[in-house]
Formats: C-alpha cells, sequence, structure tokens
C-alpha cells in the first residue's frame, strides 16, 4: 500500500506509545468542576447562570462570546458555587463556573445509549445549528468552533475533508483508543461533515497504527459509504499538521497567510468527528473528551487512556492515576514537541485536554546551549519551509520588519527545530516570541485600517 506524507521537513522521534494497549476508562466524578469560560480559539464565552442555580448535565451555562467563540454546557448536575476568576494550565487567571456535583442527572432529549444512529439528517442548516449549539469545537489542538470551519465563506469551495487520525506526538493515545474502540461513530461523524461540505473524505492515520487502519476501514465498508477511504501515512513528525495533512492527502501547498480551505481542504481531527456524531446524531452537547496519563517515569500499570469530564481538576486526575510517579521531573499538557508545561495542578480539564504526560529530568533537561555552526539541520527539519536559524538573528536584532519578511508567522510551532538543533539552540523559544511580536504588528496593521476605513465611510457620507 503506499504510504503518503508531506514533502517537505519533519523528523522522527521515538513513538513511546506507552499507553497504546490501555482500553479507555470511564473517570468517576469528581466532587466538583470548574468549567473555564475560556475553552475554545475566538472570544470566552459568557455565563447564562448565577450562583445558586441548580445545573443538569448537558445544559447551556455559557453562551458564545462572538462570532468565533462557543456555548460551553455543564459536565455534571449539581449546584453553581461560583462564577469567578481561576487560574488555568498556565497560570493565566479566567473566568470559571464552578459547580458543586450532585448527581450524574442529564438534560432531557439527551441519548446516553450505545446504539449506533446511522441516518443522517438532510438539512444542512438543522446539522450545522446542532453543531453550535452542542458547543463542538476543534479536538486536534487548535479548538477551532467546528460549525465555523465547516461553513466556508462564499466563493471558497472545499474539495476534500481529511480527518486527522496521524497523532505523531510521541505519547499520545487518546486518539488511537477512540479509533480502535469508536470507529463507527467516528465515520459517522465524518460522512455528516461530508453532507455539510459536499465532497469526499479522507481519513488519514500513520502506519504505526494498523489496528486503527483496520477499524476504520471495515466500518467505512460495512456502513457502505463510497466516497470515503482511509490514507496510511508514513510515520513522520509532524504529520498530523494541517497544512502537512494536506500536502500528503491533496499534494497542495497552503500559501502564506492562506487558509486549508483555499487549497479545497477542511481538516478535523477523528475526536471532532466523535463529538460531530455525538451532537447532531445523540444530542450530546461536548462535555467529556479522552485524555491519556502516560510518561517516562510512568510504571505501564498506572498508564490509562480516561473518559472524563471537562472542568475536572488535574489534581484528581493524578490521584485516580496513581498520584505524580517519583522521577517526574515535569508534567505536561499535550505531547512532549508541542504541549504546555502545566504550571498549576490545580487547573481543570478543558474541551482539548489530550494528555497529563510525566517526564524524567533525563527527557527534560537541556543540554548547554552552544553557538550556531550553520549546519542548516533546523531548515532541512521545518515542515514549514522556514529557516529558523534566520529568524532566530533577526529576533535577537529586534527586527520586525524582516522576521514579518521572513515569514515567521508562518511557524506552527512544531518543534522540529529545536529536536534537530546539535548546537542546542532553544530555537522554538526564541521564535515563539517573535512570532508573537510580529502578529501583535500585524493585527495593530489590520486595525489601524479597518479604523481608517471606517473613518473614510463616515467622511464621505
Amino acid at each position: 500500500m503506499n504510504k503518503l506524507t508531506f514533502s517537505i521537513g519533519g523528523v522522527h522521534p521515538h513513538d513511546n506509545k506507552i499507553s497504546r494497549g490501555c482500553a479507555i476508562e470511564t473517570l468517576p466524578l469528581p466532587g466538583t468542576v470548574y468549567v473555564s469560560m475560556a475553552q475554545h480559539l475566538g472570544a470566552p464565552a459568557k455565563p447564562v447562570v448565577a450562583v445558586g442555580d441548580k445545573v443538569k448535565a448537558g445544559q447551556v451555562i455559557a453562551e458564545p462570546g462572538g462570532f468565533i467563540s462557543a456555548f460551553v454546557h455543564s459536565p455534571v448536575s449539581g449546584t453553581v458555587k461560583s462564577i469567578a476568576p481561576r487560574k488555568d494550565l498556565a497560570g493565566n487567571w479566567m473566568t470559571h463556573v464552578e459547580i458543586t456535583v450532585e448527581s450524574d442527572e442529564w438534560a432531557e432529549g439527551i441519548d446516553l445509549s450505545d446504539t449506533l444512529v446511522t441516518e443522517i439528517p438532510q438539512d444542512r442548516a438543522f446539522i450545522l445549528d446542532r453543531i453550535k449549539a452542542c458547543g463542538v469545537v476543534g479536538l486536534g489542538g487548535a479548538t477551532f468552533p467546528t460549525h465555523v470551519k465547516l461553513n466556508p465563506a462564499p466563493g471558497k469551495v472545499a474539495e476534500c475533508l481529511i480527518l486527522n487520525g496521524a497523532e505523531c506526538e510521541p505519547y499520545l493515545t487518546s486518539d488511537f483508543r477512540i479509533m480502535v474502540e469508536r470507529p463507527r461513530e467516528i465515520v459517522v461523524g465524518a460522512a455528516i461533515m461530508q453532507k455539510v461540505l459536499g465532497c469526499r473524505c479522507v481519513i488519514g492515520v500513520e502506519e504505526n497504527k494498523p489496528e486503527a487502519i483496520e477499524a476504520l476501514g471495515k466500518a467505512i465498508a460495512e456502513l457502505g459509504y463510497k466516497n470515503m477511504e482511509v490514507a496510511v501515512l508514513k510515520k513522520r513528525y509532524p504529520q498530523g499538521g494541517e497544512k502537512q495533512l494536506i500536502d500528503a492527502v491533496l499534494h497542495r501547498q497552503v500559501k502564506s497567510g492562506c487558509l486549508p480551505i483555499d487549497a479545497g481542504a477542511v481538516v478535523q481531527n477523528v475526536a471532532t468527528s466523535l463529538a460531530v456524531y455525538e451532537a447532531v446524531q445523540k444530542n450530546k452537547p461536548l462535555v467529556t473528551n479522552t485524555l491519556t496519563v502516560t510518561g517516562d517515569c510512568l510504571p505501564v500499570d498506572k498508564q490509562h487512556n480516561y473518559l472524563f469530564r471537562i472542568g475536572t481538576p488535574l489534581s484528581y486526575i493524578m490521584e485516580q492515576a496513581g498520584g505524580i510517579p517519583e522521577g517526574a521531573a515535569k508534567i505536561i499538557s499535550g505531547g512532549p514537541m508541542m504541549g504546555k508545561a502545566i504550571s498549576n495542578v490545580d487547573a481543570c480539564t478543558v474541551k482539548g485536554s489530550s494528555s497529563i504526560l510525566y517526564l524524567s529530568r533525563e527527557a527534560t533537561e537541556r543540554k548547554p546551549e552552544s553557538g550556531c555552526i550553520r549546519c542548516g539541520r533546523c531548515s532541512d527539519a521545518c515542515p514549514m519551509g522556514l529557516e529558523p536559524f534566520l529568524l532566530n538573528r533577526l529576533y535577537k536584532a529586534g527586527d520586525l520588519a524582516s522576521l514579518e519578511h521572513n515569514a515567521v508567522q508562518d511557524c506552527i510551532e512544531c518543534g522540529c527545530c529545536l529536536y534537530s538543533c546539535p548546537a542546542n539552540i532553544p530555537l522554538l523559544d526564541y521564535i515563539r516570541q517573535a512570532k508573537g511580536q510580529v502578529m501583535g504588528v500585524i493585527r495593530a496593521r489590520a486595525a489601524a485600517a479597518k479604523a481608517a476605513a471606517e473613518a473614510a465611510k463616515k467622511k464621505d457620507e
């Protein structure tokens, strides 16, 4: 079978899929949940409940705060205890709705049965409204509201829906487990999105997941979908990146400043497809997801894949999994390449939470930085075709204009440059900061242009 991959850069870190054999377990409910209003890309949601209100699992507790935003639902049944700022994973203060858990009663109209529903609604608008109402967001990392992504702007046409089942980050296995355990729901979810977009579908899965490839292929055949297929991808990081998947599947490059839809593609994660299925076919809001507890210093019998409720404190999950291992030097949310260190273990899960990763000092301790030796390995590894060594130099010189000219804003922060640098230069750290500064300039420029256009319009009137 021909294996697909992207054409620029990439690295080959070890899989370390230690938890791949751990079936999904349902995490017991904690005594209290803290539901963030900022767990999606775009404007934070606005609470529509008050302290003292009784809520049920699946009930709306916050509405979108803008066009790019999402509904938030209660993951449990109980009483709203507070609505106040609370620190998130990174230690930033964000509004959370605190709910004391009293039972596991769900709101009316939500189907919690295991019965597979294959009959897809014919009304495109109904499907989009249901996805929006259930608060579904992308679960591949960006948490972009799914109903917006599935409704391209006028003139933009999707030729292919690409489902991301690569899960190319080392250690993570939550996507693998849902592909193995719930392939039919994922496939029906894909068919629902196909219905909305009116295009073919390709589910991309890396070659190191043969069980998932087989399960999804079998589900497609059993359900009789003719315009859907599983594509086997080479094991290569970052194979799961949107632009890399489009390159691998469609052999098209997404140009700088453009979106995937400009290349005729819409990319969604397999977990998002499952959430779409549950929203449209079961009327179940996105209040659960699957999370991996793993790490190089964690014994095999302490590895887990948990089905969790959003708002569950990380400290509670750690306790349920047996506590923080003695050899853990760093705890990460996400994978070792693109994940973020957890500075606050009392922070809570959000819709996009994917892992609690424990890494030893040996795995995380950086070697002393030395001078660049001009080897070019970082450029060879960059999947966006950038020159990290140059961006690093421009950042240290404070040359924002040249950084923008050399497309630092296109960096996907995958860490391939840092991984491949023999001089141990923290290239990702520097480039991430440079990207933030340049994006600030770009946003300010756009805001100024908009203000000038509005002023000119008023003057003409």
